[in-house]
């Protein structure tokens, strides 16, 4: 079965964001998938969630960043 992954949040640079928020999501019971991607010289990180759980892990992040 296929999985439709959605992109929920991107990062330039260092992956410290997308590593806490990918631990976060994971500790909260959701599937997460980090992808590296490079464009030139610049390194971005795609945060990506299966499509049927993308309505609870957008509420999560929300969260997440608020008590940051």
């Amino acid at each position: 079965m296929w999985t439709n992954w959605v992109t929920i949040h991107e990062s330039f640079g260092l992956p410290r964001v997308a590593q806490d928020c990918r631990t976060f999501l994971e500790n909260n019971g959701i599937r997460v998938r980090l992808q590296l991607s490079r464009k030139q010289t610049s390194v971005y990180y795609l945060l990506q969630v299966p499509k049927a759980q993308e309505g609870a892990a957008r509420e999560l992040l929300t969260r997440f960043r608020k008590n940051l």
